[in-house]
């Protein structure tokens, strides 16, 4: 009787096969996987849009009329939604927020609101970036 009995033996063709159809599915998988993070918005840009409309909203305290010239002329084909809050009050430029199954990211920061000639308030700006 010999050592080796023949069983659990793969020719070498079918086992290159093999390797080679699971090397194209995690291939596959892994473009498919990167298609989807990429779909929609990336949270870098998300991040940019808020640095900008904090930069032109001035250094000192944030005046909600500046809100609208702030947001325009961002390129691409990505919506954008900014919004600055108080506890009191609410501004809102650019396109309605998503509804939640849209893939959307967020920015936010804090920051001083004037919200009349003497008064300054905490308040919240917050940065939606869409496709």
């Amino acid at each position: 009787m010999s050592r080796s009995s023949g069983r659990a033996q793969v020719e070498p063709t079918a086992a290159l096969a093999a390797v080679l159809v699971l090397t194209l599915a995690l291939g596959v998988y892994g473009t498919a996987h990167a298609h989807l993070l990429l779909d929609g918005a990336a949270p870098e840009r998300a991040a940019a849009v808020l640095a900008h409309v904090d930069g032109q909203l001035g250094p000192g305290p944030a005046d909600p009329g500046d809100l609208a010239a702030a947001v325009r002329g961002f390129p691409g084909d990505y919506a954008v939604n900014a919004t600055l809050r108080t506890a009191t009050h609410t501004w809102s430029v650019g396109p309605p927020r998503p509804a939640p199954t849209v893939r959307a990211d967020i920015a936010t920061t804090t920051l001083p609101v004037r919200v009349s000639n003497d008064a300054v308030r905490p308040g919240r700006l917050s940065v939606v970036v869409w496709r």
